[in-house]
């Protein structure tokens, strides 16, 4: 099992579009677009989400008014400050969201546990380019689902899959599925931990001894994967880490008694002299550095809070008053939108006809034509029928 070097190590971690040149790393999350574009350090996240969330109460706002002016009296009125949701707010809105995926996933669909893992991260990155305000968790996460069942090779039907969603019709989920995946930077490949997880699992069976309790404490562990599915950990740590830290967490004697002779006993390649390179050690960073890093996954996954049912339909009711009407179906920003992008589609497909005909024209100059059937046939006219005796 390969643990991934922690990209946090460094004092500053670079933007996602500033990471350096990749060399080839020890597995295949190294060369993933999920390591390049996909990892962020704490104060990033935070940063990202605060500029992400003012940014979008400007633009609801704005947007309100115009609404409102084109409306006059009837339109609405923009909601005080303190309606608009928190960051906070918009993460738990998120997150229960993402606990609804991983059900429906498991109860509806009965698919894979990467599907359901892959929907998730789908929802979880869409909401570091866009907010709540502008759409809502309940119109994404159902398309979110659609589209990694396609990506993970387990398609489901539209006429299968829509029924299981109250009030939603097959245009719900198709006229957003762009959408998501420009957000997503059409990098659909996600690495998540639950292969990590039971690589582990095969792992710790290197003694006799250890093979009934981690059956016993699978189910554990898969239970604290799933709830590191509700944290930032998968945009920080390697699943490499979190499925040994998920792994920790159940069984912490066996994780640290297979640590402790993986070092010992580990033995650098021939001629291998640099003493901190990470081939130095067998997971590419010292015992220490590993152990402080699987600690901070396991404080972040404790830490989390569980869902408040009660808290998250507060935070969806004061969510109805400031969504950006320009996504609210029936509005009059939403119609004026709508007829431009349709304005704008038969244009492009103007432009495309013009240039097909063009093109065509081009090449009658060029090789004469279509061939037409000669007027007079060179062999006569067709035999007279002979008469029949």
């Amino acid at each position: 099992m390969t643990v991934t070097p922690d990209p946090t190590s460094n004092a500053e971690t670079p933007t996602p579009t500033e990471m350096p040149a990749l060399i080839p790393g020890p597995s295949a999350f190294h060369e993933s677009s999920q390591f390049r574009h996909w990892r962020y350090s704490k104060d990033q996240l935070y940063n990202l989400r605060h500029e992400l969330n003012e940014k979008s109460r400007e633009v609801t706002e704005r947007n309100m008014k115009a609404e409102r002016e084109s409306l006059g009296a009837d339109g609405p009125s923009p909601p005080p400050p303190t309606t608009y949701p928190s960051v906070e707010e918009e993460l738990k809105l998120v997150n229960f969201y993402c606990d609804q995926a991983s059900k429906i996933c498991r109860q509806g669909f009965g698919v894979p546990e990467y599907v359901e893992s892959t929907t998730i991260s789908y929802i979880k990155r869409f909401y570091l380019k866009n907010s709540v305000m502008e759409w809502h968790p309940k119109n994404i996460m159902p398309t979110c689902l659609f589209l990694a069942a396609k990506t993970t090779n387990h398609p489901i039907p539209i006429e299968v899959f829509v029924p299981k969603f109250k009030n939603f019709k097959s245009t719900d989920i198709l006229e957003i599925e762009f959408v998501i995946a420009q957000s997503l930077a059409f990098e659909f490949w996600t690495h998540g931990a639950e292969r990590s997880l039971r690589g582990w699992f095969l792992e710790f069976q290197n003694k006799p001894a250890n093979i009934d309790i981690l059956q016993r404490n699978l189910p554990s562990a898969l239970d604290w994967l799933s709830r590191s599915r509700l944290t930032d950990a998968e945009f920080i740590w390697s699943p490499s880490q979190i499925g040994l830290a998920c792994w920790r967490l159940t069984a912490e004697s066996v994780v640290d008694e297979f640590l402790d002779e993986k070092y010992a006993n580990w033995t650098p390649p021939d001629g291998y002299d640099d003493e901190d390179g990470p081939m130095a050690y067998p997971y590419g960073i010292p015992l220490p550095r590993l152990r402080a890093i699987i600690r901070d996954i396991q404080d972040l996954i404790r830490s989390t809070p569980p869902l408040e049912q009660k808290q998250i339909k507060e935070i969806d009711k004061r969510l109805k008053n400031c969504i950006n009407p320009e996504r609210v179906p029936g509005t009059a920003l939403y119609i004026k939108r709508k007829a431009e992008l349709e304005a704008k589609a038969a244009e492009a497909k103007a432009i495309k006809t013009a240039k097909a005909k063009e093109a065509m024209e081009k090449d009658e100059l060029v090789f004469g034509g279509p061939v037409k059937p000669a007027d007079d046939d060179p062999f006569g006219p067709p035999l007279p029928k002979k008469e029949s005796a």
